[in-house]
């Protein structure tokens, strides 16, 4: 498919671009929140869970409270991108309006000091991410997930194992798809675990950085689509 033929196909939010920088945020932000902000995954529930009970068990209770934070912000977001899609589904922006929440939070997130109550840093990271991986939920066709990886390796997996099994060329580029995404949330955090050390706090302002860029470059291709689209009309 030529450049001209990408920018200018109905679902500009799969593209394979797009997906896999969103991916490398998502592994960024959570390797922040787990290394500098109480061993908490902004986007992980499961892994919250996981952590939730063990907190529990041992009476930790503000350890728990950070954690139900998540949970709970988690779900607003999702539910807030679900009523935003259908109330300006119409609308080629909306997904727009997703990204700026994750902007936002993380540009105050780098300015807040350390002893910041984890509660309201996880919170604000938990709405904006399941924000972001609510809206962006495709990539070429294909169901993934931006902010954590089992999901992808398990599609992964089984992608190769039609290869391997029917020798379907279909199968195999599906796989190779998914393990990219695997890689860039990976390399996402091992980027964010890296940068820790120099700029501690303000690493997350990257996160920001490139999440501006990710906006920026969606409304780009969707003016250039429309303006497209208006001149093809006339």
């Amino acid at each position: 498919m030529s450049l001209k033929e990408r920018y200018h196909r109905p679902n500009l939010y799969q593209m394979r671009e797009i997906a896999m920088l969103l991916t490398f945020i998502g592994g960024f932000i959570d390797s922040y929140t787990y290394v500098l902000r109480g061993h908490v995954l902004a986007a992980s529930q499961t892994g919250n869970i996981i952590f939730l009970s063990v907190n529990l068990a041992n009476h930790n209770l503000p350890g728990a409270l950070v954690k139900i934070c998540s949970l709970i912000s988690f779900v607003i977001g999702v539910g807030l991108v679900t009523l935003l899609n259908l109330r300006f589904k119409v609308s080629n922006y909306w997904r727009l309006a997703t990204l700026f929440p994750g902007i936002v939070t993380c540009i105050i997130v780098g300015m807040l000091p350390a002893n910041t109550s984890d509660v309201i840093i996880i919170g604000l990271l938990s709405l904006s991410m399941s924000m972001q991986t609510t809206s962006f939920s495709m990539i070429e066709g294909q169901a993934y997930n931006n902010v954590f990886s089992t999901g992808n390796l398990k599609k992964a997996i089984i992608s190769l194992s039609y290869f391997i099994y029917n020798h379907d060329r279909d199968k195999l580029n599906t796989f190779l798809l998914y393990i990219e995404l695997v890689f860039c949330f990976a390399i996402g955090a091992l980027v964010s675990a890296i940068l820790q050390k120099e700029f501690n706090l303000h690493t997350i302002w990257i996160a920001a950085f490139l999440q501006f860029l990710v906006a920026i470059w969606y409304a780009v291709i969707i003016n250039w689509r429309e303006n497209y689209q208006n001149k093809q009309r006339k």
